[in-house]
């Protein structure tokens, strides 16, 4: 049964067809919204409001983009508004900064696709790759975040972020020619 299908028997009030949506979809918004956030705990969270925001929001989903790519972008800008109240509070604290535990996306620097991405760097690089990125520019570091962390096509991954397509690219460019420089440092 196809995304349309499902949607179609879920706006019609079919659970079971919601379900299914959400088992196929979960996977993809857990990824956006932690590629903004950089935490599992909240990318969790994040995903869940993205899940019930789009419950709610169902009966006007059109099509005008496939339903992975609404939904993907209802979590990323779930997680950007939980991205932006975090730094608020940190800063009303006065702390500048958060420490975060647990392990950022794989990243492909060079761009290589799958196989870069399953090199494995030892745990002293991963961390100091993990600075490297939160150390890149914003705008920088969410396309680049959301390419890598994401298995969505550059025009979808634009259209998330607003931006055009060659944007994007340049911006993923970029941001991989800053971290395989200061990598190299």
């Amino acid at each position: 049964m196809t995304d349309d299908d499902l949607v179609a028997r879920a706006q019609g009030g079919s659970q079971e067809a919601w379900a299914d949506l959400v088992h196929r979809h979960h996977e993809a918004v857990f990824r956006a919204a932690h590629a903004a956030l950089l935490s599992r705990e909240e990318a969790d969270d994040a995903a869940q409001e993205a899940w019930v925001s789009a419950w709610r929001a169902l009966q006007e989903f059109r099509g005008q983009s496939s339903f992975r790519t609404w939904i993907v972008a209802i979590a990323w800008r779930k997680a950007l508004d939980r991205r932006r109240g975090m730094v608020a509070w940190l800063r009303m604290i006065r702390i500048g900064s958060a420490r975060e535990d647990d392990e950022g996306p794989a990243l492909d620097l060079e761009g290589g696709g799958p196989d870069a991405e399953r090199t494995v760097l030892d745990a002293e690089s991963r961390e100091r790759l993990k600075r490297l990125v939160k150390g890149l520019p914003r705008s920088h570091r969410d396309a680049l975040l959301l390419v890598a962390t994401q298995d969505l096509p550059y025009a979808e991954a634009a259209a998330l972020l607003g931006i055009p397509v060659g944007t994007l690219k340049w911006r993923v460019s970029d941001a991989r020619r800053m971290l395989r420089e200061r990598m190299g440092r």
